[in-house]
């Protein structure tokens, strides 16, 4: 079994020559010590991914390569992905355990109503950002559920509604990630697929 690197012996063949060739010529690549070459030569360095050859039985060989790319995640898509994981929470909290959350909200309605309206439809946006992140439509639904979640909560604000304090509390949280839905909707809306 040999393990070969073709990309690495590729960019080995131009050994150091001097002055002092046969033909007189001078050296195909210009050798300096500045700066600016030592980035360049590096760049081209790492823009070579590394490989490995491997020899299998029969004769035939295989070449893995490796991406040498490290590229930040982009800042949206973990935002939808975490947002993702909030609705799956609240799905689980409004699916598991309706009594709770009329009795936290001061909601007088069924816990079945609570079990559809709410858990079902947080688990079910969750879900689907849970398994990609970059789902627009997932993204419109939960804005239109925050819609329809804060048009519920400031009804429940009210003073004589007994836990207007926790509906209060509610809704500034559903605020803050309405907003976080609309521009993490917005920016995957422009994203293009190019797979289908």
């Amino acid at each position: 079994m040999s393990l070969d690197e073709p990309a690495a012996s590729a960019s080995r063949p131009r050994k150091r020559s001097g002055p002092d060739q046969a033909d007189g010529s001078r050296p195909a690549e210009a050798r300096s010590w500045g700066a600016r070459a030592t980035s360049e030569t590096t760049t081209t360095r790492q823009a070579v991914s590394p490989r490995k050859t491997f020899r299998l039985p029969g004769g035939k060989t295989m070449t893995l390569s490796t991406d040498r790319v490290r590229a930040k995640p982009a800042v949206t898509p973990q935002v939808s992905f975490m947002l993702g994981q909030n609705g799956i929470g609240l799905g689980l909290w409004g699916l598991l355990a309706p009594k709770g959350v009329n009795r936290f909200l001061g909601l007088k309605g069924s816990p079945q109503s609570t079990q559809l309206l709410f858990g079902a439809r947080e688990m079910a946006t969750g879900m689907a950002l849970f398994s990609d992140p970059t789902k627009s439509s997932a993204l419109w639904a939960r804005v239109v559920g925050d819609m329809f979640d804060i048009a519920v909560l400031r009804g429940l604000t009210r003073r004589t509604n007994p836990q207007h304090r926790n509906a209060r509390l509610a809704l500034g949280v559903v605020l803050v990630v309405t907003a976080l839905d609309v521009v993490a909707a917005v920016r995957m809306s422009g994203v293009k697929r190019n797979c289908e």
